[in-house]
Formats: C-alpha cells, structure tokens, sequence
C-alpha cells in the first residue's frame, strides 16, 4: 500500500487470517528482520497499526516486526458493534498472541501498544496474563479512582472525545477529503507531515459498489471506549511490573498539556513502573517525534537486557 505522503509501506513477509471465539476476524502482518527479536505492535483508538508507520519503520531492519489492528479496526472487516470493549480486546490480544507464536515460532517477544491498545495491554497485566518478555506502552489513558483530583479532567476529555466520535462522518469521496479533516484538528497539529493522508489511507476502506470510502471502524463503535476506561480498575491493582515496563508519556509540563501525561506520570510513581517522557509532544507522540519514540524504545530494552 502506498499513501501519497512520502510514506511507502513495505509489503508484508506473511500474514495471518484469525477468527475469534465469536468469529471477529484479526489480520496480522509480518514486517522486518524475521531473525530478530519479535515486536507485537497496535494502535490507539481511531487509528490503524500502519498508522505508526514512521514509528516502526526504525524497527524493520532490527525486529521480526508482527501489526494487528484491533477487532472492527484497520484491515479488519467489520465485524459488529459489541463487542467492542476493553475486555473483549485484552482476550483478542491472548489469542492474537498466541496465534503468532504458534505461525511464526516462539522467541524474545516485546508488546508495543499506544492508548486503547496500552490500556488493553494493562488489562490483561492485572489478570494475570504476563506473555511478553518486556511491555512499552505509550502514553495509556490510565484513569485514577474516584476521588482522585485528575480523574474529572481525564473523564471530561473522554467525554469531548466520545461526542465527536459520535458524529463523526462515516463517508468520503476520496481520502485526501478525511486527510483534510486531520490537518484541521487541534489534537492532531503536531503530527508530522504526511501522517494525515497516511492515517486516512490506514483507517477507511473502499466501498467499490458505490466508489465511496467509509471508516473502517465507525464512529458510534469507537466512540464509548473514551469513557469506558473509568469503569476499568487498572489504576487500583496494577502492581510491581513482574518483567521489564517502560511507559512513555507525553509532555506533562506545557499548559494545555494531555491529562493523560499527567496521569502516567503518577501512575508509574504508584506502581514503580519506569516512566519516560518525549518533550513538546501530545498523545500522539509516535508520529509527532518517531525518531525520540524509537530511541527511547530500544534504549530501554538494551538497559534490560532483552536486547544486545
């Protein structure tokens, strides 16, 4: 797939077809170095793993590199509106794991997940569902418990986020149309350049019947994960991480900054999770400072260990 941005993404090595229990269908993609180190990549809410592309095209040369996208999501087809919620996800995960252990062999694997993913990732965490040698999630909406003074502005900007998805355009002539609608986006200002027509190209398929493009997750679906993560107890029984966990954040100092930089910030003190930050970015800090992303990625599991 090219997406006329400047960004050309490799053509996969293998793929996997899966179904879940409830016959959803998740397609994996091989990238990379099949001889490295395994990465399991996805994406945040809204988005698609070929989203990241200028994040994890500094791991192909390193990393036997494995992209999912979320049920409903990316490559996708459309399964159906619900289940379509953190639990439901943390079980795709195991499967999805699994699934690429059993294809392409077991070795040193590294879970890398933004946001719902991250948040997904956690979930399981608490479960007791440990399968990755080292785990780096990039800022995660961790939501504190009641009482808590940032709860209320994490859930308010969930909430903002929630009614936009809600009324979300499904359809577009073309996407450089959705492309456009990035660009306008105060959340979406520091992406680099050519993320937008990328992000449009990962997220809507092409209806051939009409010559139309639609989201490939739809907005209404999307759109109640925003707040559905206060009801989720991640904050509360997080422990100890038992291997290494490196949670990278946004920048938590600029006013107006992401309240979820703050957030990880005390979450990771709680827990005695080691926490990173990328100065002068937001949420989306993987395709607003790839290159600071990827460094602090690999530096972490060099520190570890898990990599030489």
């Amino acid at each position: 797939m090219t997406a006329p941005s400047g960004f050309e993404l490799p053509v996969p090595r293998a793929t996997i077809d899966l179904t879940m229990d409830d016959g959803a269908p998740i397609h994996v993609v091989r990238h990379g170095n099949p001889s490295g180190p395994r990465v399991v990549l996805s994406h945040g809410n809204g988005f698609a793993s070929d989203s990241y592309f200028p994040f994890w095209r500094h791991m192909l040369e390193r990393f036997d590199l494995a992209l999912f996208d979320f049920r409903n999501c990316g490559r996708n087809a459309f399964h159906a509106a619900e289940p379509h919620d953190y639990p439901r996800f943390a079980r795709d995960n195991v499967a999805v794991h699994r699934a690429i252990a059993e294809a392409w062999g077991g070795k040193t694997t590294i879970g890398v997940f933004h946001s719902m993913s991250a948040i997904a990732a956690l979930l399981a965490v608490i479960e007791g569902i440990w399968h990755w040698d080292a785990l780096v999630l990039f800022d995660p909406p961790v939501m504190p418990p009641p009482g808590h003074p940032l709860r209320a502005r994490l859930l308010a900007d969930g909430e903002i986020l929630r009614e936009a998805a809600r009324v979300r355009q499904f359809r577009f002539s073309d996407p450089a149309e959705l492309a456009e609608v990035f660009r306008t986006l105060h959340r979406f200002r520091r992406m680099r350049s050519g993320v937008a027509e990328l992000n449009a190209r990962s997220t809507l398929r092409f209806v051939p019947a009409d010559g139309a493009w639609e989201l490939c997750c739809p907005g209404p679906v999307e759109a109640d994960l925003y707040t559905e993560v206060a009801t989720l107890p991640i904050w509360q029984e997080t422990g100890s991480p038992a291997r290494p966990m490196l949670v990278v954040g946004s920048d938590p100092e600029p006013a107006g900054a992401p309240t979820t930089a703050r957030c990880c910030v005390e979450f990771c003190e709680l827990h005695g999770i080691e926490y990173a930050t990328v100065p002068d970015t937001t949420h989306l800090l993987q395709v607003e400072e790839p290159e600071q992303c990827f460094a602090l990625f690999q530096g972490f599991l060099k520190e570890h260990g898990v990599i030489e």
